[in-house]
């Protein structure tokens, strides 16, 4: 898993260089939380922060971070498919 999120981050944050999109800033930024969520797990799998693992105070901005990259990619798409018919028109 943990060089699946490496990858996954590599090309993510390629992808938001490259095309300037900020669904992909996103992404990239999912999957280094994810990154480092795994590493701890790995290497710290007893560590603890108020009683709960540490490695879920990554997770859990990760999966918002995941939401507001698919809503704002859905949104982005949206607004181009309507471009694309008005143009038709």
């Amino acid at each position: 898993m943990l060089f699946v999120f490496a990858i996954h981050f590599l090309l993510f944050a390629w992808l938001a260089v490259k095309r300037k999109q900020p669904s992909s800033a996103l992404a990239a930024g999912t999957f280094f939380l994810l990154f480092f969520a795994i590493e701890i797990r790995l290497w710290q799998p007893e560590s603890y922060l108020l009683g709960i693992h540490s490695y879920w105070f990554l997770r859990i901005p990760a999966w918002g971070l995941a939401l507001a990259g698919i809503s704002l990619g859905w949104r982005q798409r949206r607004r181009k498919d309507h471009e694309k018919s008005l143009t038709k028109e």
